[in-house]
């Protein structure tokens, strides 16, 4: 190492040293560094499209609902103008249904005698989120039956209200049962109650057969099986 003479020029020297000084205190990156730091930038970008996919599925979920909260306003008007829900059998509801078929869902709407109305709706990316909506306003379909088996249509209600629910109507049975053209999944073979009764026959209610869709009605006395909504 050359010494700093006076004859060089103390400003000549004193930038030799400051570059020295500075190459020493700057290495590269080591090998197992640098693996670190992309690491980290992988667990980041994981994180981040984790949390924009949960975000984009509540967001078609709450599409949804706001579609069949949508069609509640549209077939009460309808009826508050008109004395029935004939809308909701002559095709007035397709508007909203075609929306949510073309962004990701799939829904069916069904009138048994057009006094009453309702809506189901599903996800295509996850078919366990599962909704229907009449006059009484949008619900949740439950993922399993209730347990215990087939109840009476009372214990059925009483069932369903111990978890905060309630048996969906028929028209919400037999759209929710449209949706899939076929036994739902998670519905066992048989019939299930809905909430609604023959006026005719106060001692009845009706129901749906989950492997036919067939709608039926039978004595209360009798046991069918339970799927709540909520």
């Amino acid at each position: 190492m050359g010494a700093c003479h006076l004859s060089t020029g103390f400003k000549l020297c004193y930038t030799k040293k400051v570059k020295k000084e500075f190459l020493k205190s700057n290495k590269a990156f080591t090998l197992i560094e640098l693996l670190v730091v992309v690491a980290i930038i992988g667990i980041l970008s994981t994180v981040v499209i984790a949390s924009l996919n949960g975000a984009r599925e509540k967001g078609k979920i709450a599409f949804v609902k706001s579609n069949l909260k949508n069609m509640i306003a549209e077939t009460e008007l309808y009826y508050s103008d008109n004395g029935s829900y004939s809308t909701a059998t002559n095709g007035g509801l397709d508007e909203f249904i075609t929306v949510i078929n073309n962004n990701g869902g799939t829904a069916k709407y069904y009138s048994y005698d057009g006094t009453r109305w309702g809506v189901s709706a599903k996800l295509n990316s996850d078919t366990t989120k599962r909704y229907s909506v009449d006059s009484q306003g949008v619900v949740t379909w439950d993922s399993t039956d209730v347990t215990g088996g087939s109840k009476t249509w009372e214990a059925a209600n009483t069932a369903c209200a111990s978890i905060g629910g309630r048996l969906p109507s028929l028209e919400e049975l037999k759209s929710f049962w449209n949706m899939y053209g076929a036994m739902p999944p998670g519905f066992s073979d048989g019939n299930y109650w809905s909430s609604s009764i023959l006026v005719s026959s106060l001692s009845n209610a009706y129901g749906v057969n989950s492997y036919t869709g067939n709608i039926f009605n039978s004595d209360k006395g009798e046991t069918d099986y339970v799927r709540c909504v909520r």
